[in-house]
Formats: structure tokens, C-alpha cells, sequence
């Protein structure tokens, strides 16, 4: 299971000088037996000096000591290696300064040279290249200081005094070799250090990337790599998505503190409970997922036990918090093959869950999982329809039944997506109502409208009405009469040709709120029409008391006309009574879904102001529209008309 490094992982890395304790306990033993071998033939080799008598095995004796605290106390490495450091430097000055000046002259000094200073690189490996070693390293350096200082006062006065050549060759090429090998160490370890330094920078950057930094799981883009990875190696799997029921509660009532302290417990038990080799990862928000590598039967019973889980009340500071889970189920590779679609059926599955009354487990079905996968697929596009130009308006001419001449244009919002085609203004708009992006869209669909009518008022001179559907979400905005406002003066369209349309389920909610929009409105010169009326609440007082100019009767009763659900009288009864209290009030009245021409005749017969139907024209786009309003009629008038209100 994916998670991040414990305390003990991090004290680990941040002690990388532990790493160096087996090698040395192998090379301190060595070197201890080299200083026992010079004791042992120094004196026979003839070359044994009063300094090595003293200085070997105290070094003898000090290796091993050293070796054995190694041994027993791994974490003073560093202290072994500073103690190791300091008395080598002492050492080898000690050798220099003693074989320089103070050695006698039946001594060979350039042997004496090299049976201890070869020893010197591996002091330099000790001192630079163990990190965090600032007192070994700077002892090393004071040494060479030293060294090289010794060395250059030995070498003037063997200018003066006539020191052999031998000597002298030998000390300088001691001392360049040193001088080398200090720059280069050095240099090495300064690349080094910033090499290691970067690496950390970028493994600690791929973890932030990947990881969620509320939680310490796994982030989406981490699901994406570890699902791709496992559908690679052809391995059966399950694909848990996890949606928590009533977190948006906590967060609201609670606060988002206590809702992250709820997420991070989420993240806890679902790591405990999923079990080993299961992946769990955080997708957004309260939705987390679980990849189960094997059979599909064991993804169910890890999911059970998950929700059973999930259900027990959790502490999250000082308050308890209750909380479900709807658990959808995709299998690989029998509900997808990538990791797009596979979280996708998950997703649908959850989602029928919480459909069916939240606080289950279900394995997707496509038969029936479908429906949902399209709502939520043509919603995440519906997002950026606007942004990526895949939004139209179209318009349908509303004309007279008296003499077939066009009186107004309602705008109908149309949206073509490039994968998915044409979608319904009937599927899409009840979900952007639903998600608030019908504030948006309807903006949108206000301004295009006014502008298309300031175009074609300029062009033919008439002054020509356009009717845009606004949602009940929408005209309860506080700004909706600003927002209508500044989509006249943008467009330089005067007010009277634009009509606001409204449904009565939009009027009759937060009814202070509607009158006074509604006269705010009527204060502009807007006109407003009342939409499907006779599908809601029909109520004649907001007719008589709310400034309203035209009733639309739903076309469901203009259906009733032509091929009645009960007997045709009812149908006529009830258009002629909307007609009669729409006269008596002195309101326009349109039907609506006028598809026949027995059905315009009849209300023709019944005196109807207004017509709108796909017998009279289906939607047109603008240039269509503006012929058909410059038309002299649609269809014939009728003998004798009747005045318009």
C-alpha cells in the first residue's frame, strides 16, 4: 500500500554517516593490522625509529578502540570518525615534523616518507566525504595547512644548508600530490553534495506532486500512473470509488476544520481496512478510491467491510461525526481497459448508489449504470461549452393567427458538442439549473439576444422583440436586474424589445423578492411574459397584482385540442377561460406548441392573440429569422381580425 515515509524513515536519511559503519568496521581493523605488520618490521628492516616505537601502537591500540565502539554504538560514527580524523592529522604532522628535523642521519628519510603518508588519501576519503563532519574536515584542513607549511620551511633551509636532492624531490612531489588531491576531493564532494542535494529536491518534489498533503495518500495523479502500471502487467483488479454521504453537512455545520480532521480519519481507516497490496488514494474532496489487485469477489467483501467502517462515528476534534459511504465497483478488464473509464463506471456505480438511498456497495452494470454516466459526462461538458464556443442561440418566430404576420422571436438556447453532437436543451437545461450554471448560460443567452436584435433592428428598421427564457435559479439573483440592464446598454437595445419570460414555479418563489424585481424591471420598459402557464400555480392574484404583459398557455393543452386526453369540450373550456381572464386583464396571450392547423383554427375560433409552434416555424438561426420577420405572413390571415392588446 502506497504511503509516506514514517519517522523512522526520515531519521534514517537524515543520518546518512550510519551508512558508512560496515565499511569502516572492515577498514579500521585493517589499518589497525598495517600499524601491528610496521611494528613488527620496523626494527628488523633497520628503518625502526623511537616515533614509530611509541606512535604504532598507540594508532594500533586507538583503530581498534574505535572499531569496537563502531561495533557497539552505531550512532557514533560521527564522533569515531572526528576522534579518527584528529589523531591521524596529529600522527602524520608528528611523522613530518619528527623525520624533517628530528630524525637521525643513519635514517633513509624517503622511506620513512613512504611507509606512513600513503595512508594520508584515506584520511581525506574520512574527513570529506562523510557528511555533517565540519570538525573532521576542518581538522583535515588545518592539517595540510600545516603540512604544507612544515614542508616549505624545511625546503628553505635546505637552500641554505644544502639538503640532498632526494629529499627534496620527495617532499615536493609529497606536497603536490596532496595539494591535488585536496583540490580534486574537495571539488568532488562540493559536486557531490549538490548532486545528492538536487536529487533530494527532485524525489521530494515527485512525492508532493503525487501526493494529497491533507490527507498523506496518494493524489489523482498518482491513481492515474499506479492503474495504468497495473493494466500494463495484465493484472485482475477491482477499482473501489469511495464517496463520502453527508461530509458536505459536516463542513457546513461544523467547519472545514473539523471536515479535514473527519477526511484525515477517512484516510486512516481506509488504509487499515482496505488491507496489504490494496492501493488507497484521496480523488478530490470526499471521494477516494481503492485499486484491490485480484478477483472481483474479494474487492466486495474488502468494500463491505470498508463501509461498515466508514459507518462507526469518528472523533474529529472535539465533536463526534457520523458519517456513511456510497462504494461503486469497476473490474479490469471486464468493465474497462484504461483508467479513465475504469474510475468512470466506478463513479457511475457510486452514483447509483446514492440514487437508491446512499450507504451501499454496487458493481457497475452497464444497462443500467449508462443513463448516469451520460448525465455526468455531458455535465463536466457542459462546464466548458461556453469557453469553447459549442453554444448557439436560435429563434423562433411568434406571429399573429390573425394575419400570420411575426410580432416576436423567442431565443432558444442550442448546444453542439463535438464528440457528443447535438444535445437537448431538454437534458442539458435542467442540469445546468441544477448545478447553478444556468446563472451563467442564461447571462450568456441574454446579451447574444440583445445583440442579434440591435443587428437587426438596424438593418431593417423595425423595432423587433426578442423573448429569452430566464430560469427561476437565475432571476432570483440578487444583481439579475443589473445583469438585464447592462445587456441593453452593451447592445444599445432599447428596453421594449427585449421580454423577459418567466415560469410561474419562478414567480411564485420568494414572492417579495420576484415583485420587486418584477417592477424594477417594468421601471426599465422590459416586458414580461409568464411561460407554460396552466402547468403550475395558476394563480389569478399574481396575474391581477404583478406587472406581467403576455401569458404563453403550455402546449399541452393546445395538444388537447387536436387529439384530447379526455373529452376535446374540457380542452376548449380551459383555453377559452386563460383567453377571457387574459382579456378582462388586458394581457397578451400566445399558445404555445401550435403543430396542426386544425389546432390554429381553433384558437383562431377562440380569439388568441399569439401563436408559436413548429406549424408556424421551427427555430431558425438569425439570417432564417430575420426573413421570416420581414415577411409580409407566415400563412394566410383570416377575414376579419381581431386587435391586438
Amino acid at each position: 500500500m502506497a504511503r509516506l515515509p514514517t519517522e523512522a524513515d526520515l531519521r534514517a536519511r537524515s543520518q546518512p554517516e550510519i551508512e558508512w559503519r560496515r565499511p569502516l568496521l572492515f577498514a579500521l581493523p585493517l589499518a589497525a593490522l598495517a600499524f601491528a605488520i610496521g611494528m613488527a618490521f620496523d626494527v628488523p628492516s633497520g628503518q625502526g625509529s623511537t616515533f614509530d616505537q611509541v606512535t604504532y601502537p598507540f594508532a594500533m591500540v586507538l583503530l581498534l578502540a574505535l572499531s569496537g565502539l563502531l561495533w557497539r554504538r552505531p550512532t557514533l560514527t560521527n564522533m569515531a570518525v572526528t576522534a579518527l580524523v584528529f589523531a591521524m592529522s596529529a600522527l602524520f604532522l608528528g611523522k613530518l615534523v619528527f623525520i624533517l628535523f628530528l630524525i637521525p642521519q643513519t635514517y633513509v628519510v624517503q622511506l620513512q616518507m613512504t611507509e606512513t603518508f600513503f595512508w594520508i588519501p584515506a584520511l581525506q576519503v574520512l574527513s570529506f566525504f562523510i557528511p555533517r563532519l565540519r570538525s573532521a574536515r576542518l581538522a583535515s584542513i588545518v592539517f595540510f595547512t600545516l603540512f604544507f607549511l612544515v614542508s616549505g620551511l624545511y625546503l628553505v633551509r635546505s637552500f641554505f644548508t644544502g639538503t640532498p636532492q632526494g629529499i627534496t624531490y620527495a617532499l615536493l612531489e609529497l606536497n603536490l600530490a596532496n595539494v591535488a588531491l585536496f583540490v580534486v576531493t574537495n571539488a568532488f564532494i562540493g559536486f557531490k553534495d549538490r548532486y545528492v542535494r538536487s536529487m533530494s529536491e527532485v524525489d521530494t518534489m515527485r512525492q508532493l506532486v503525487g501526493t494529497d498533503l491533507l490527507t498523506g495518500l496518494p493524489n489523482r495523479q498518482r491513481i492515474d500512473e499506479v492503474i495504468e502500471d497495473t493494466i500494463a502487467r495484465e493484472v485482475p483488479f477491482a477499482l473501489l470509488f469511495i464517496d463520502l454521504d453527508g461530509f458536505k453537512l459536516v463542513n457546513d455545520t461544523l467547519g472545514h476544520r473539523i471536515g479535514d480532521l473527519a477526511l484525515q480519519e477517512t484516510a486512516r481507516r481506509l488504509e487499515r481496512t482496505a488491507g496489504p497490496g490494496t492501493f488507497v488514494a484521496r480523488l478530490s474532496g470526499d471521494e477516494f478510491v481503492a485499486l484491490v489487485p485480484g478477483p472481483s469477489g474479494r474487492s466486495e467483501n474488502i468494500a463491505d467491510h470498508v463501509l461498515a467502517e466508514l459507518s462507526q462515528p469518528m472523533v474529529a476534534g472535539n465533536h463526534i461525526v457520523n458519517l456513511t459511504a456510497s462504494i461503486g465497483i469497476s473490474v479490469f478488464p471486464d468493465d474497462g481497459r484504461d483508467a479513465q473509464l475504469l474510475i468512470q463506471h466506478a463513479d457511475s456505480a457510486m452514483y447509483t448508489v446514492k440514487s437508491y438511498g446512499k450507504a451501499g456497495v454496487r458493481r457497475y452494470e452497464a444497462d443500467t449504470d449508462s443513463a448516469i454516466e451520460r448525465l455526468k459526462q455531458v455535465e463536466r461538458a457542459l462546464g466548458q461549452a461556453q469557453a469553447n464556443g459549442e453554444l448557439h442561440v436560435m429563434y423562433q418566430p411568434i406571429c399573429s393567427l390573425d394575419d400570420g404576420v411575426v410580432r416576436k422571436l423567442e431565443t432558444l438556447l442550442r448546444w453542439t458538442h463535438p464528440e457528443l453532437g447535438a444535445i437537448s436543451a431538454a437534458e442539458f437545461i435542467p442540469i445546468a439549473e441544477n448545478n447553478g450554471q444556468i446563472i451563467a448560460l442564461g447571462a450568456w443567452a441574454l446579451r447574444a439576444a440583445c445583440r442579434q436584435a440591435r443587428r437587426w433592428n438596424d438593418i431593417t428598421g423595425l423595432a423587433v422583440t426578442v423573448s429569452v427564457n430566464v430560469s427561476p435559479l437565475q432571476f432570483i439573483q440578487p444583481d439579475f436586474v443589473d445583469i438585464v440592464r447592462d445587456a441593453l446598454q452593451a447592445a444599445d437595445l432599447p428596453a421594449s424589445s427585449l421580454e423577459i419570460e418567466l415560469t410561474e414555479s419562478a414567480v411564485m418563489r420568494r414572492l417579495d423578492v420576484v415583485k420587486s424585481s418584477l417592477r424594477d424591471l417594468q421601471a426599465l420598459g422590459v416586458k414580461i411574459a409568464i411561460d407554460d402557464f396552466g402547468t403550475g400555480y395558476s394563480s389569478l392574484a399574481y396575474l391581477r397584482d404583478l406587472p406581467i404583459n403576455c401569458i404563453k398557455i403550455d402546449k399541452s393543452f393546445i395538444t388537447d385540442l387536436s387529439a384530447p386526453r379526455r373529452a376535446p369540450q374540457f380542452a376548449l373550456a380551459l383555453i377559452e377561460a386563460v383567453i377571457g381572464i387574459a382579456d378582462t386583464l388586458e394581457l397578451q396571450v400566445v399558445a404555445e406548441g401550435v403543430e396542426t392547423r386544425k389546432q390554429l383554427e381553433m384558437l383562431r375560433d377562440l380569439g388568441c392573440d399569439l401563436g408559436q409552434g413548429y406549424f408556424l416555424s421551427p427555430p431558425l438561426a438569425e439570417d432564417a429569422a430575420l426573413e421570416a420577420f420581414v415577411m409580409p405572413a407566415l400563412f394566410a390571415p383570416r377575414p376579419t381580425g381581431k386587435p391586438l392588446h
